[in-house]
């Protein structure tokens, strides 16, 4: 038994002194970053901090039309930009309370203004287009503020600090021809973050993530710090970029960084004068909107039409395994019939994101010619951290594009496609069940919840010019967000553009 003892304890000896090797190291790195910045106490110290940021997103799942994937063009500037964010993130630390604003416009012409309010037990969201807060109480307010900060450095690196025993050192690696070292660290909430130290400087470079992408498959998500100023007795970066499988996703700049100034109050409470609304979960139980037509609700609405020998279904989701559960309603509610069709309306990533659950299935996708390649693309995606149904049976994707109008009758269904031009995306197609008198859309008109008015873009005139053009005597409309609504609230959301001009 002796002889057992010694023996394991030689074998764990070397194990053991390579982790702590790697455990000092870490610190070793993290304390020179910290250092860079101005010091653990500096940061510490901070009361509250203020940073009003403006820049271009350029993502390569949005815009007009599809581009090739190309980690180069955050560099060269030639991916296409479809939104230019302007944010002003305040954080009061002493008052546990945080304020993220958001002024844009979605890509097709619709106003975004939002704020996120946190306090120590409260989470506010206020809508300024739908004129709208929901207010809701928070079982872990602290974790959710931590989630919102870890993005900022400041706040970051004191976070890994205080987490110090999960810090492992990862080695050397290179980045825009920089050196740099290279250590982890568990957050919080159980995710694994690398961090990227400028070897020379010291300066933090970036932070990075493995994330399961619903169309990229395993992805390296990562957020770059640049051109470093001071400001008070700390050095911060004034540049923010984040980039998802190399490709930038989002260029920030902050024209102003403030320390210490006493936070405007207004930013912490909901403005008067706005709609209090509960926003719950939706329900995700099917709802019958016609004979043999379903509505299968979420986060992303999908709509199945039972035919006699098949079913069609209209959207995927907004992942893998949203649809997978849209696949067993369906299932559920019309059982031994085979889902042959799926209908993507758009390339856009979040509206195929849940199309290999349905190729897992054997489904034929019905979709335009930019987004062909798109699922494609996403058909072939690796999802090793995450494996899904396409992952554990892997087949090639059947896929069947559509210009202007396509058909399916079989003398007691009938669902009509039709694909347009949009200013939300250059290839986009609606449905249209004539004997329900249902409209079935993405994007150009979300109704938020019953009655919602908000303001309509470029987009949405264009959705209700299409209408208007085809003669389609619409009684109800059927968006991918939100819930159902009618012609009303189409007509006046564009109504509301021309008000606001």
């Amino acid at each position: 038994m002796c002889l057992f003892v010694s023996l394991t304890a030689f074998a764990q000896s070397p194990r053991e002194s390579a982790t702590e090797k790697s455990y000092a190291r870490a610190r070793e790195v993290l304390e020179a970053g910290i250092k860079a910045m101005g010091g653990l106490d500096a940061l510490k110290a901070i009361n509250s901090i203020s940073r009003e940021m403006s820049g271009v997103r350029t993502e390569e799942g949005q815009g007009l039309r599809p581009i090739p994937h190309r980690g180069d063009y955050y560099r060269n500037g030639e991916a296409p930009v479809v939104n230019h964010p302007k944010i002003k993130h305040v954080h009061d630390l002493r008052g546990q309370r945080l304020s993220d604003s958001l002024d844009d416009v979605i890509f097709g012409g619709q106003p975004l203004r939002i704020r996120n309010i946190l306090t120590k037990d409260v989470s506010i969201n206020v809508d300024y287009n739908l004129g709208t807060v929901d207010e809701r109480q928070l079982p872990n307010a602290a974790a959710a503020r931590a989630n919102r900060s870890r993005r900022y450095p400041e706040i970051l690196l004191p976070m890994v600090w205080d987490r110090l025993e999960t810090a492992r050192y990862l080695g050397e690696s290179e980045y825009e021809g920089r050196k740099q070292l290279v250590i982890s660290f568990a957050h919080q909430n159980g995710a694994q973050i690398s961090l990227y130290f400028n070897a020379q400087t010291g300066l933090f470079t970036k932070s990075e993530i493995l994330s399961d992408n619903p169309v990229l498959g395993d992805t390296a998500e990562e957020l770059v710090y640049d051109d470093w100023r001071p400001v008070g007795k700390l050095t911060l970066p004034f540049r923010y970029i984040i980039k998802v499988g190399g490709m930038m996703l989002q260029d920030l700049r902050a024209t102003s960084i403030t320390i210490d100034a006493k936070p405007d109050e207004s930013l912490f409470v909901a403005p008067e004068g706005l709609a209090k609304v509960e926003r719950t979960p939706p329900a995700r139980k099917i709802v019958k909107l016609g004979e043999d037509v379903y509505l299968a609700p979420g986060d992303y609405n999908s709509v199945f039409v039972v035919f006699n020998d098949y079913i069609l279904a209209l959207e995927a989701g907004s992942d893998n395994q949203s649809s997978a559960n849209v696949i067993a309603q369906i299932k559920e509610t019309t059982p031994g019939k085979p889902i042959r069709y799926l209908v993507s309306t758009h390339f856009h990533f979040d509206h195929i994101s849940g199309a290999r659950s349905f190729i897992a299935e054997g489904a034929t996708i019905v979709t335009t010619p930019d987004a062909k390649s798109v699922i494609e693309r996403a058909a072939a995606a690796a999802h090793t951290m995450r494996p899904d149904a396409l992952s554990l049976s892997p087949r090639a994707p059947i896929i069947e594009t559509m210009k202007g109008k396509r058909v399916f009758d079989d003398g007691a269904h009938r669902v009509e496609l039709y694909e347009f031009s949009n200013p939300h995306c250059a290839e986009m197609i609606i449905a249209w069940l004539p004997k329900e008198k249902i409209l079935f859309e993405a994007d150009m008109l979300d109704i938020a919840y019953p009655g919602h008015i908000g303001e309509g873009g470029e987009d949405t005139a264009a959705l209700l010019g299409k209408i208007q053009e085809l003669g389609l005597a619409v009684e109800q409309i059927v968006p991918v967000h939100g819930q159902m609504g009618t012609m009303d609230n189409l007509r006046r959301a564009v109504e509301r553009i021309k008000a606001n001009k």
